[in-house]
């Protein structure tokens, strides 16, 4: 394979960001650069999403694009759209040079030496995770994603990824922590623990995430371990209160309830008591009053009524959570959702949302209001300019009865952040002054002012400098 430098663009979840990831590492261990920059490379991977028809169509979208732009490199197009549609993507799209389904990563790598132009689509399960300490990451280099688990057991009527990934395959306690090891020896501060349903990790091994996490925390030089998409209802809670206990694991719970009324939750084949739900999480911040909550609703699920509406909104509003993500129902072939006849228009769903997320926003700003004045660790994502942040600094500087300098520089440095109230590229950002700073600096500020979603702060002048 004559070729120099690679580069991968990612449709989707994190989980994704991870196989593209994997893949990578496989050409930079045959010699080729990874750049972030396509201009630069010869090779070029779109690993992409299937999981709903909108993320389809931006798919198609982006073969589409990169077709017409690739010139003589070469292109492969990869992921869960390809694992279901590999042969009508070979058909329609002559200017793919390969294709092929979720995790074959070595199996590409063979077909580009032989010259083939189409990896034969295997079980899900076949999937390796082998090789991922060397990885090149596609995050900034102190933070990265870690997939502790393949597939999902659960069969939500809505939902395609067992189709598409297949049964949940957790990988060992002693793999993960090895991997991370390694990354953490690479300058990686904050891990991301990512899976279809991280609730039920090691159900099929014997092993759970308590001694996931409880091994991880082992490590020195790792700061912050973020649990991401667990399934509401599996872990009891004393469970999760001696996961977030465990030194290192954030006061952060990112768990898709989906909705909140009983007969929508049927329907949905989600087996999940809402009620139950209030009192865990009740529970949890008597605990860890810190504790922050994630969230994802689906609005316009078949037979979705007003009552079910006002149901998933007294729920957000007994909840409070500080983080709700939205999507709308669209059938998908396979599922038993796919036999309902569809009942709410797109009109209807947007609307829903728009309350839902009216009441999200009303929240979430009591929430973040509470936290002037507070100090909490930090870490920087990366320096851009006060001018790139300008909408967002005059928001936030509106109320203050001091504007600080640095932020009417239009040419100064800003260092955008996050506390623990904030997942990579998924919530909001903390702006602080960036004199000074680099990316993956971490350190105390004190949170001045705020959105609902972001927040300004004054850094502790025992803020690290130039990095951590």
């Amino acid at each position: 394979m004559n070729r120099r430098a690679v580069y991968a663009a990612t449709l989707g979840c994190d989980k994704n960001l991870v196989d593209s990831e994997a893949l990578l590492g496989r050409f930079a261990a045959r010699g080729l650069l990874v750049t972030d920059d396509p201009n630069l490379a010869d090779v070029w991977v779109l690993n992409t999403c299937g999981f709903i028809e909108a993320a389809r169509q931006d798919s198609y979208d982006a073969i589409e694009q990169m077709c017409e732009e690739k010139g003589d490199r070469l292109l492969i197009v990869t992921g869960c759209l390809t694992q279901e549609r590999g042969d009508e993507i070979r058909a329609d799209y002559p200017e793919v040079d390969l294709v092929s389904g979720v995790g074959n990563f070595d199996k590409v790598i063979e077909a580009l030496e032989l010259g083939e132009d189409r990896v034969p689509t295997t079980r899900p399960d076949d999937a390796s995770y082998d090789g991922m300490q060397d990885r090149p990451l596609l995050t900034p280099p102190h933070l990265a994603f870690v997939k502790i688990s393949e597939g999902c057991n659960y069969r939500c009527s809505f939902c395609r990824i067992p189709l598409i990934r297949g049964d949940q395959r957790s990988r060992p306690v002693a793999l993960i922590t090895e991997e991370v090891r390694s990354l953490v020896a690479r300058g990686v501060g904050e891990v991301m623990l990512v899976s279809q349903n991280t609730s039920d990790f090691g159900r099929d091994t014997g092993e759970d995430l308590l001694a996931l996490v409880g091994s991880l925390s082992k490590i020195e030089g790792l700061r912050w371990i973020r649990l991401h998409y667990l399934y509401p209802g599996i872990l009891s809670t004393e469970v999760l209160e001696n996961i977030l206990s465990v030194p290192k694991v954030l006061p952060y719970l990112d768990m898709p309830v989906q909705h909140a009324s009983p007969d929508v939750l049927r329907a949905m084949n989600r087996p999940v008591r809402t009620d139950k739900l209030v009192s865990q999480f009740a529970t949890l911040r008597a605990a860890h009053p810190d504790l922050v909550l994630r969230t994802t609703i689906l609005l316009g699920f078949p037979g979705e009524e007003e009552e079910h509406v006002e149901a998933t909104l007294d729920f957000l509003a007994a909840v409070r959570f500080d983080h709700v993500g939205t999507y709308h129902y669209s059938p998908e072939a396979g599922t038993r959702g796919a036999d309902l006849q569809l009942t709410v228009d797109p009109e209807e769903m947007a609307d829903r949302e728009a309350r839902l997320l009216d009441l999200q926003v009303e929240i979430a700003a009591e929430r973040q209001a509470a936290r002037i004045g507070t100090l909490h660790e930090a870490v920087v994502d990366r320096i851009d300019t006060v001018e790139e942040w300008r909408e967002l600094l005059d928001e936030l500087c509106e109320d203050l009865a001091e504007v600080p300098a640095w932020t009417t520089d239009d040419e100064g440095p800003v260092a955008v952040a996050r506390t623990m109230h904030h997942a990579y590229e998924t919530d909001g950002v903390v702006l602080i002054d960036g004199a000074g700073v680099v990316a993956g600096t971490w350190g105390q500020v004190e949170i001045t002012a705020v959105t609902a979603f972001d927040a300004l702060a004054r850094r502790i002048p025992t803020m690290e400098e130039g990095g951590s």
